[in-house]
C-alpha cells in the first residue's frame, strides 16, 4: 500500500504535530484548494471556507474528507456517500467558545445599553452542543431560560424543549441551529418577517449559528424594534451585507468559535476519528500537543455579579475589538471586501477559553461565597488570596 498523501488547508492548526505519522502532508491556502491541486491526494482536510462537492472532488483520488469544524453545511454529504468517500468532522469542538462569546456579548450589551441582565428571559433556539452550554451559562447567572428545539422534542418527548412557545416571551433570542434547506425542520431563513414581527419591542437578537438562518432583509426591516443585535455569521460570506453590519451593536467575522482551545479540539477529534477509520492506534497524547495552561487573574468582587463579570471578562476577551476590525470593511472598496473578511478570519488573534483562567479572590470579601459557584459554572477556577 502506498503512503497516504494528505492535502490540507494551511490554516488548520496542529497539522504536523497530529497527522505526521498518518501520511505525507501538503498544505495549501484555502484559495488554492482546487481540483487540479488535490487530485493526487488520498485525504483532504478543510475548514468551513471550502465548499466540498462534485466540482471539487470529481476525478480526484480523494477517498476521505475531513473538516475541522462542527458545522457541515459546506459539505455535499450526498455526493460523498454516492461516491464512497468517507467523511469526518468535529461536532461540539468549539461549543464552549461560542457559548462564551454569547455570554460576553450579553455582558457588553448590558453595559452599552445600561440595562441589567438580572431576571431577563433568554430564548435559546436550538439546544445542541452550543445551545445547551448557553442555557447552562445563562441559568448560572440567574437568568430565566426558555428552550425551543422541535426535533429534540419529537425525539425525547420532553416538554422543556418547547418551553419557548412564543418569541415575545423572551427578552433575548439567541440562535443555535444547523443550516438546513428542506424537510420538516428547515432552518433556511427561519428568522423571517413573521419571526421578527413576533418579537416584542426591546428584544436583544443574537445569531452565532449560520448566516442564512436569518433573512437579512427582514432583519433590516425590523431592526428598530430591537434593543441590540449581535451577529457573528452572515449570508453570502465573505461577501457580507454592509448595511446590516452598520446597524449591529456587535458584528464579527464568523469567529465566535475561534478559541485556540476550540481549534485544537476540532483537530484532535478528527485525528482520533481518522485513526479509527484507518485502523491505526492513536499514538499522540493530547497534553503533548496542547499542554494545559493556567492564566492567573487578580479580581475584585462587586455588589453586582454582572458588573463583576464584565470587569473580569474584558480582561480576557472583548468582541468589540473584533467588531471594530470588521467595521473597517465599510471603508474598503467592494472588490476587496471578500479578501478583508477572510483575512480577519485567517489571522484571528490568540484567544483562550474561561477554563484556562484561575481567578484569585480575597475570601474576606463578603460577596465571594455568593458568586463562587457562578464563576465555577462558567468554567473559571478559583483561588483564595486571603
Amino acid at each position: 500500500m502506498h503512503k497516504l498523501k494528505i492535502v490540507a488547508d494551511e490554516k488548520i492548526p496542529f497539522l504536523d504535530k497530529l497527522f505526521y505519522r498518518i501520511g505525507e502532508i501538503k498544505t495549501l491556502p484555502s484559495s488554492e484548494i482546487k481540483k487540479e491541486n488535490i487530485k493526487d491526494f488520498d485525504i483532504l482536510m478543510v475548514r468551513t471556507v471550502t465548499k466540498v462537492d462534485a466540482q471539487l472532488l470529481e476525478n480526484t483520488r480523494v477517498k476521505i474528507v475531513c473538516t475541522m469544524a462542527s458545522g457541515i453545511d459546506h459539505i455535499d454529504r450526498i455526493y460523498l456517500k454516492k461516491n464512497n468517500i468517507r467523511f469526518i468532522y468535529a461536532p461540539g469542538s468549539n461549543a464552549r467558545a461560542v457559548a462564551e462569546y454569547v455570554i460576553v456579548s450579553l455582558l457588553l450589551l448590558a453595559k452599552i445599553k445600561n440595562i441589567s441582565l438580572n431576571n431577563k428571559t433568554v430564548g435559546v433556539i436550538g439546544v445542541g452542543n452550543v445551545g445547551k452550554k448557553v442555557a447552562r451559562f445563562c441559568s448560572a447567572l440567574g437568568m430565566n431560560v426558555l428552550l425551543n428545539d422541535p426535533p429534540k422534542f419529537n425525539r425525547f418527548k420532553n416538554i422543556k424543549y418547547l418551553s419557548l412557545k412564543n418569541l415575545s416571551d423572551a427578552d433575548i433570542i439567541t440562535l443555535h441551529v444547523p443550516l438546513t434547506f428542506s424537510g420538516k425542520y428547515k432552518t433556511y431563513h427561519m428568522a423571517d418577517e413573521n419571526f421578527f414581527s413576533s418579537l416584542k419591542n426591546g428584544t436583544i437578537f443574537i445569531n452565532t449559528s449560520r448566516g442564512s438562518v436569518v433573512d437579512e432583509r427582514a432583519l433590516l426591516t425590523y431592526h428598530k424594534k430591537l434593543l441590540g443585535i449581535v451577529l457573528d455569521v452572515w449570508e453570502n460570506e465573505p461577501s457580507i451585507n454592509i448595511e446590516l453590519l452598520k446597524i449591529t451593536d456587535i458584528g464579527t467575522p464568523h469567529i465566535a468559535g475561534y478559541s485556540i482551545d476550540g481549534k485544537f479540539n476540532a483537530s484532535f477529534i478528527v485525528y482520533k476519528k481518522l485513526c479509527k477509520l484507518l485502523g491505526i492506534k492513536p499514538s499522540i497524547n493530547k497534553s503533548e500537543v496542547f499542554p494545559r495552561t493556567i492564566i492567573e487573574k487578580d479580581i475584585s468582587i462587586r455588589n453586582d455579579i454582572f458588573q463583576t463579570l464584565y470587569e473580569i471578562i474584558l480582561q480576557i476577551y472583548n468582541p468589540l475589538n473584533d467588531h471594530n476590525e470588521l467595521i473597517k470593511i465599510t471603508k474598503i472598496g467592494t472588490s476587496a471586501r471578500r479578501e478583508y473578511f477572510e483575512m480577519l478570519r485567517k489571522n484571528y488573534p490568540f484567544r483562550r477559553e474561561f477554563t484556562n483562567y484561575l481567578l484569585r479572590v480575597n475570601t474576606l470579601d463578603s460577596h465571594f461565597k455568593k458568586y463562587e459557584e457562578i464563576f465555577k459554572s462558567l468554567g473559571f477556577k478559583i483561588k483564595n488570596r486571603g
